[in-house]
């Protein structure tokens, strides 16, 4: 049990030091736009933040049907996309929240990017 309880421990101080060090960098750009990823082990969720810290935007993939996560995560990033060109932003920051760079949230990055987004 013990070594169970040091392994969470562990994990928990790399993604809040990952996460520290991701907003300290991304902020310290002063973008305009940011895309801040939340994700949970069955749910992903994305908003764009303004500068000045409102929500321009937001999409989660929990109503979207498909075949696997990642499948529904692209057509919830296809949706983002498509509200983030409506809004008229080509350019953000993309803010992973401490997650690492691999799967869904990858599939979220290189999304964006084909809909011409800057990331």
């Amino acid at each position: 049990m013990l070594k169970i309880t040091k392994r969470i421990k562990d994990a928990t101080a790399k993604f809040l030091g990952r996460k520290k060090r991701i907003n300290a960098k991304i902020k310290s750009s002063y973008p305009a736009f940011r895309i801040v990823v939340d994700k949970s082990n069955m749910f992903i969720k994305a908003q764009v933040i303004s500068a000045d810290g409102n929500v321009v935007c937001h999409i989660s993939d929990k109503t979207i049907k498909g075949v696997n996560k990642t499948d529904r995560a692209q057509k919830a990033w296809e949706a983002l996309a498509a509200l983030m060109k409506k809004q008229g932003i080509e350019k953000a920051a993309f803010d992973r929240n401490g997650n690492l760079y691999h799967g869904r949230v990858k599939a979220l990055a290189d999304w964006i990017r084909t809909w011409g987004i800057a990331i």
